[in-house]
């Protein structure tokens, strides 16, 4: 299986690593070595777009005493690997002690791995073109008011190895099949957009994720103006939910920014922060799951978090780095970015943040509000959130008035204001609808209050 020969190619890689570093006399390395092939085809304005190729690298850490330094290079030639540990040896005898520094990732037990899928593997960029070849028909609608439809699919597999000196050599591979689409609209003097996509660690069928997001711009044409400044519930079905709250997570988590002592949860471990039915965990375990992996970019296993229990903090996500300093260890949540992982260190992020679901689905939560926002889609400007105070106002434009407990009409573009961790407490609903979503944080439908809309 290719895979499986990646896999090899990569522990020998890395106990290569080893091998020179002790011969080239360095006191303590880290090799972090990745293999990925990719394949993207993308669709817009009447123009198909192809990338195809191989992403494979090498980063090394070595450390005299406390005082560490990180080189890199692409493939993986022997004298290169040679070269970069002797980089990465110098760059640390002239680099300041850290005292904070105490040591690479020692012998660890590789988890769970996702689900492989030697389809992925196997196929081939004339398969994706006539995949793509297929969306782009049924995305050919006839109907004036559709200005267009972006399409991209692609396919990623491959994997990752860690080797210390102190005695860890680990690796974990991945499959992933995908396609998103985008789509515009245009009714009398306004503008829709809406997504469509799908993601998994299997094969996916991706016919529908097209069309799907034509059908969600068009309903959203014929919009009216809320016409007020208004203080009710807003209900956001899971992708604008999962947008929401990771932007507040993935900051306010982070135990790096709490061991430096700048992160706004930093005072509030055990306790409450949310309503008492929310419940959320990190979980890297799930083979089903995008975010499963054998272990973390250090090495360290990959496992599964209590965050918030009967809405109280309970843990925050560390790496080998700072979790030794806050006193609780790694937790399995280092990360480095992608697409050519090697070029960085090791930073700080959720594998997955996952919302406990509730009792109620979409439409029974809907039905029980007299007078709410529905919201969709994207909401515009989360990034520009106040991370520090919890202050947002984003832009939704894809939102419903909610009258009786029935949508009565698309909106127009509207601002919704409020505060991250507010609303963590302001929590109505939890809905029973998780879907699987590519982003850090999978959420079901959520209602909250005490949200001011406006447009």
């Amino acid at each position: 299986m290719v895979l499986e020969k990646i896999r090899s190619e990569l522990l020998e890689v890395a106990d290569l690593a080893l091998k020179y570093s002790k011969d080239l006399a360095v006191p303590t390395a880290e090799a972090f070595i990745i293999k990925n092939s990719l394949t993207e085809i993308k669709y817009s304005k009447g123009k198909t777009e192809c990338r195809d190729g191989m992403v494979q690298g090498i980063g090394i850490r070595v450390a005299v005493g406390k005082q560490v330094g990180f080189a890199t290079c692409a493939g993986f030639a022997s004298e290169s690997l040679k070269t970069t540990i002797e980089n990465a040896h110098k760059i640390a005898k002239n680099s300041p002690e850290d005292p904070r520094f105490s040591g690479f990732v020692a012998e660890s037990k590789p988890g769970k791995e996702g689900n492989l899928d030697v389809n992925i593997v196997n196929l081939e960029t004339a398969s994706l073109i006539g995949q793509m070849a297929e969306l782009i028909k049924e995305s050919n609608i006839d109907d004036q008011r559709l200005v267009g439809a972006d399409l991209e699919i692609g396919t990623e597999w491959g994997g990752y190895a860690v080797a210390t000196t102190e005695g860890c050599l680990v690796s974990s591979m991945h499959t992933t099949h995908y396609g998103t689409a985008y789509a515009v609209t245009m009714g009398q003097d306004e503008r829709s957009t809406a997504f469509g996509f799908k993601a998994g660690l299997t094969l996916q069928d991706l016919s529908g994720i097209g069309t799907s997001a034509i059908e969600k711009a068009l309903k959203h044409l014929g919009s009216s103006p809320l016409g007020e400044t208004v203080k009710i519930p807003t209900i956001w079905e899971p992708i604008s939910a999962s947008m929401l709250l990771s932007t507040t997570f993935t900051v306010g988590l982070n135990g790096g920014t709490v061991v430096e002592k700048r992160n706004p949860l930093m005072s509030k471990l055990n306790e409450q922060i949310a309503n008492k039915d929310f419940q959320l965990y990190d979980d890297g375990t799930n083979p089903e799951k995008l975010s499963c992996e054998a272990v973390d970019a250090e090495g360290s296993t990959v496992r599964k978090t209590e965050i918030i229990k009967d809405g109280v903090l309970k843990n925050f996500l560390f790496d080998n780095f700072y979790g030794p300093v806050f006193g609780a260890g790694s937790t399995g949540n280092a990360r480095r970015n992608p697409p050519t992982e090697y070029e960085s260190l090791p930073t700080i992020g959720p594998n997955k943040l996952v919302i406990q679901p509730g009792t109620k689905n979409l439409d029974e939560i809907i039905a029980g509000f007299d007078d709410a926002i529905y919201i969709e889609g994207f909401p515009m400007g989360m990034g520009h959130s106040n991370m520090i105070t919890g202050d947002f106002s984003v832009t939704a434009t894809n939102a419903y008035l909610v009258k009786n407990g029935e949508i009565v009409h698309p909106l127009k573009p509207v601002s919704i204001a409020g505060n991250f961790f507010k609303s963590l407490n302001d929590l109505e609903h939890v809905g029973s609808d998780t879907i699987d979503l590519p982003f850090p944080l999978e959420s079901s439908t959520l209602a909250i209050n005490n949200h001011t809309i406006s447009g």
